[in-house]
């Protein structure tokens, strides 16, 4: 016999997202063990259904009362929530939830699962909501059964977290390999690097930029190419920002949003991927996965979390988060070694393979 297991989520499809992402496959691995899913979430879009059936899943969207920050609050999912949740074998908290008060106080400890995403970072005007969630957070936790987290690292970095190690499953996403054309494919003469993701603030795409901007003026032949939705409203200054700093470099270019085959062509193109994320609203970095899985080494942020995959799969090199100085170091190690696409691939599904996941899921239960 089945069971039925409820995702309680701010963001859902079509929203494009690392935690969708996430949820995503972890929804994949629970079909394969024959679990029903329903995902209970906002409808941050007023053209999205309110209840429809995507793929054997159950969605249920409900109406947004106020905007916060980048989410909203709904009284409507809090509703639905206490009316559905005792229906279901497993509920599943996706953490940060701006609904979580007053959910906590309802969750069933012998059958609640907290994922925790991340702890999102504020402006000092508006830190009381970041001490909302990490209070609420914690209540959470306490009564839950088990505590998923993308990294230890990045969940043990903040304070008394480490007091709930006892729970805790490290249970980062997996990957799967795409298939390559040309595994031999040398560096090209104009080394070409990239990122491709939300172009705000957190993302650190300023140090990309800089990084462009210096190899320009030094005469050092690449290309820079940016990946991300040019016209999402909410990071408009952010994004009026970075292309303001790039306006005299013409080896930087912004290609908007990209579709799957896009996609693919943008990781076949670049030589290198950088990720420069700068706080704790970056918990991991899934993007660095889907570059490695094409053959691509990656320079990252040495923050919490982020820097776990290559720290593991040794497929890149870490720099001092916000300095440019070290970036460029890093850029000119880069250039002196030689990364092969098959090793990259065979060091990353050593530790981020499917059935890890999988395996990890079905001991859940």
């Amino acid at each position: 016999m089945s069971k039925s297991f409820l995702i309680v989520t701010d963001f859902y499809e079509p929203h494009i997202s690392g935690i969708v992402t996430y949820i995503n496959k972890l929804i994949d691995s629970l079909q394969s063990k024959n679990f029903e899913v329903t995902v209970l979430t906002t409808k941050h879009n007023i053209k999205l259904k309110k209840i429809e059936s995507i793929n054997k899943v159950n969605i249920i969207r409900c109406k947004p009362t106020i905007k916060i920050s980048r989410g909203f609050f709904s009284l409507e999912l809090v509703s639905r929530f206490l009316k559905i949740y005792k229906d279901y074998d497993y509920v599943n908290i996706h953490l940060p939830l701006v609904e979580i008060f007053p959910i906590v106080f309802f969750l069933n400890k012998k059958k609640t699962i907290i994922n925790y995403h991340c702890l999102p970072e504020f402006p000092f005007h508006l830190k009381f909501i970041r001490f909302y969630f990490y209070l609420f957070g914690i209540f959470a936790i306490l009564k839950s059964k088990f505590l998923i987290v993308l990294s230890k690292d990045y969940f043990n970095k903040f304070l008394f977290h480490k007091l709930f190690n006892k729970n805790l499953i490290e249970l980062p996403p997996y990957i799967s390999l795409p298939k390559l054309k040309n595994l031999n494919k040398k560096i090209n003469k104009k080394i070409i690097f990239g990122y491709l993701g939300r172009l705000c603030e957190e993302k650190g795409i300023e140090y990309l930029i800089l990084l462009s901007n210096y190899l320009f003026i030094n005469k050092v032949e690449h290309e820079l190419i940016i990946a991300g939705d040019l016209k999402d409203k909410r990071f408009k200054k952010y994004i009026n920002y970075i292309k303001d700093i790039a306006k005299n470099n013409k080896c930087t270019n912004f290609i908007g949003k990209l579709n799957t085959v896009q996609k693919e062509k943008f990781y076949n193109k670049i030589d290198l991927f950088i990720l420069p994320s700068t706080n704790s609203f970056e918990a991991f970095g899934i993007v660095q996965l889907e570059a490695m899985s094409y053959g691509i080494p990656v320079i990252a942020s040495n923050i919490n979390g982020v820097r776990t995959i290559i720290k593991k799969t040794k497929n890149g090199y870490l720099f001092q988060n916000r300095n440019i100085d070290d970036l460029i170091v890093k850029f000119n190690i880069f250039k002196k070694n030689k990364f092969k696409k098959n090793l990259i691939r065979k060091n990353l599904i050593k530790y981020y393979r499917k059935e890890i996941f999988i395996k990890k899921i079905s001991n859940l239960f």
